[in-house]
């Protein structure tokens, strides 16, 4: 098995159609990424890299990117990813505890890691843009492997902050493949999706769809051009979180574009039904997928956004808190200690073994999400991550709800006060009369900037908010 087969049957089966578009560098062909995938390998080759090698690669999200991606795939080269804006400490860990024995990346990323110790001790500093110069020699390598030989080793800050490792095998990652393109819950269109998440335009390529990667900035000007780019490319489908469909959303309100939207699926548990409300409206005819997943399992489960709102509003809910349920090929058990889950696209953690997996008496791996789901007869309900009391996350909701605003969130400081914080908190609260009797719980207020999380920019990090004030500090 190897999970590029499945791009090298879309490369022959649809050679000229856009994989990777980006604003900056313009669209690559499913050729022309299968051309960068050859001098990848060619590259690969000349550098002594083979088969179960670890490699940190780290770039731009641009054709180069991807097609060095899958080239190294293909060899059964492991590619390690790390978000570069976690602490150098994490980062040391990490890097002492891989051991790559090659950094494939651009010149700002190399000048990123001259910084880090443990970079500048990896045998092989490759730049990325040197497979130019390998590229077509020779021919796509698509080797067999044992499908539980892992492909990538994505280091990232985890919900909880604590950096993790995870695996994804090759079979892990075809599963993927299988579940995102499962006609009953997914759209496939032939024009690219516009996606923002670079790693599921990785997914896409696998499934056979192109990709029209979101830029990093998203002011008014870069959203211009990449709705002149949607135009042109006829993008039909949208993958993207709340934190962008909110600011697409009042792009569009004043400029227009992105008119030919027919499907659009927004990831997360926790996106104000507003949000979704206003989309609605906007791409009425659209087909709308609220999905929820991990790091370590993606999709997990799913449900028609307009289903998701209208269950939440029934219950007085200022969120889309209804996610639906398991897809086909996910085992799922909500318990009380976190959702568990099962299935051939559940990843593992660097170091798991099966005496230190969670398995069941049939040998069958368990990934805890950390969230707690409630299970009754309308479906799946997202109630919390279990690290956070049940009450507190009750509580915040009624507070969205009564304040009009999901920006704030409430924590225990000195003496077990609880208080809330959130942006412009006090005047929110002064506007509401009947705050202090209706939470009398609520002990104190404290205005501060909500801090969101890097990957998710919707997400608060609630850790990271804290640190600005004076108990975080203390």
């Amino acid at each position: 098995m190897n999970c590029t087969k499945r791009v090298l049957r879309h490369c022959h089966d649809r050679p000229g159609s856009p994989a990777i578009c980006t604003v900056d560098s313009g669209c690559a062909s499913f050729d022309d990424i299968k051309v960068l995938a050859n001098g990848a390998q060619s590259l690969a080759s000349s550098e002594g890299l083979t088969t179960g090698d670890v490699v940190l690669v780290l770039s731009p999200p641009d054709p180069l990117l991807y097609g060095t991606i899958l080239g190294f795939l293909g060899r059964g080269i492991v590619v390690l990813f790390v978000e570069p804006w976690l602490p150098v400490q994490e980062i040391e860990h990490v890097l002492q505890r891989v051991q790559p024995k090659a950094f494939v990346g651009s010149r700002l990323a190399q000048l990123w890691a001259l910084r880090i110790k443990a970079a500048r001790k990896i045998p092989r500093w490759i730049h990325i843009g040197a497979l130019k110069h390998h590229a077509g020699q020779g021919d796509f390598d698509s080797v067999d492997l044992d499908p539980t030989s892992p492909a990538t080793i994505t280091f990232s800050s985890g919900t909880t902050g604590a950096p993790k490792g995870i695996v994804r095998s090759h079979s892990c990652m075809s599963a993927i493949h299988d579940g995102l393109s499962d006609p009953q819950r997914f759209d496939h269109f032939e024009k690219p999706d516009l996606c923002l998440f670079p790693n599921m335009a990785l997914l896409h390529l696998g499934t056979g769809r192109g990709s029209l990667l979101v830029p990093k900035k998203w002011n008014n000007r870069a959203l211009s051009h990449l709705s002149q780019r949607a135009d042109t490319l006829k993008t039909a489908s949208l993958t993207a979180g709340p934190a962008f469909l909110k600011r697409l959303l009042q792009f569009a309100d004043v400029h227009g574009g992105f008119g030919d939207l027919k499907s659009i699926t927004i990831g997360g548990a926790q996106t104000d039904c507003w949000i979704f409300e206003q989309g609605f409206d906007r791409w009425a005819d659209a087909r709308w997928v609220h999905l929820y997943g991990g790091s370590e399992v993606e999709p997990v489960a799913c449900v028609d956004a307009r289903e998701s709102v209208s269950k939440s509003r029934q219950r007085e809910l200022f969120q889309a808190l209804f996610i639906g349920g398991p897809v086909p090929i996910v085992e799922a058990r909500p318990e009380a200690d976190g959702l568990r889950v099962s299935g051939a696209n559940v990843a593992k953690q660097l170091g798991a073994t099966d005496e230190n997996t969670p398995m069941d008496l049939t040998r069958k791996h368990w990934h805890n999400m950390g969230d707690r789901i409630l299970a009754d007869d309308e479906g799946w309900w997202y109630t919390g991550r279990v690290a956070q009391p049940q009450d507190e996350f009750n509580l915040e909701q009624r507070i969205y709800s009564l304040l009009g605003t999901s920006a704030c969130f409430v924590s225990r400081v000195s003496n077990d006060r609880l208080v809330l914080f959130g942006e412009d908190i006090n005047r929110r609260v002064s506007a509401v009369d009947h705050f202090a009797s209706v939470f009398p719980e609520v002990e104190g207020l404290e205005d501060v900037s909500i801090v969101r999380d890097r990957r998710h920019r919707a997400r608060i990090d609630r850790k990271g908010t804290l640190a600005q004030t004076s108990f975080g500090r203390n």
